[in-house]
């Protein structure tokens, strides 16, 4: 009992230290949805769902924390920045072709449809609720 405590406490301390990566982007995440005109919670939203929370191996050595796939699978930045705003870019050209419902975003971003958009308005449920603190920080 002792030992599964110790793991479910570090595990947690792991997911923990993740979900602040994503905190610590949020200026970036603002900027970038008030520059293409979307919601920054969205972002964060698909974010996290698309990483898990920052987690992810893509998010990890390729600074993809979006899941956006390119030609040869999943695209590489440079940064957590570049991705944020190309992430920024993506949604505003959707939202100029009259994508703007969670759906609609949908079936162009991802394959498993309904699965993304439990996902995504979880964590923007999540993140509306301050399960990461305010969302202005």
């Amino acid at each position: 009992m002792r030992v599964a405590m110790t793991i479910l406490t570090g595990l947690m301390m792991v997911l923990t230290a993740h979900s602040e990566i994503v905190c610590a982007l949020r200026p970036a995440i603002r900027e970038a949805a008030a520059r293409h005109g979307v919601d920054p919670v969205l972002m964060e939203a698909i974010i996290r769902h698309e990483s898990a929370n920052a987690t992810s191996s893509a998010a990890r050595n390729k600074n993809n924390l979006a899941g956006i796939m390119g030609r040869r699978g999943q695209r590489r930045y440079e940064s957590k920045e570049a991705c944020i705003n190309h992430l920024a870019e993506i949604i505003g050209n959707h939202r100029a072709k009259g994508r703007v419902t969670l759906i609609q975003l949908s079936r162009v971003y991802c394959e498993s449809h309904s699965s993304w958009v439990r996902g995504v308005s979880y964590y923007m449920n999540s993140i509306r609720n301050g399960k990461w603190g305010n969302k202005e920080s």
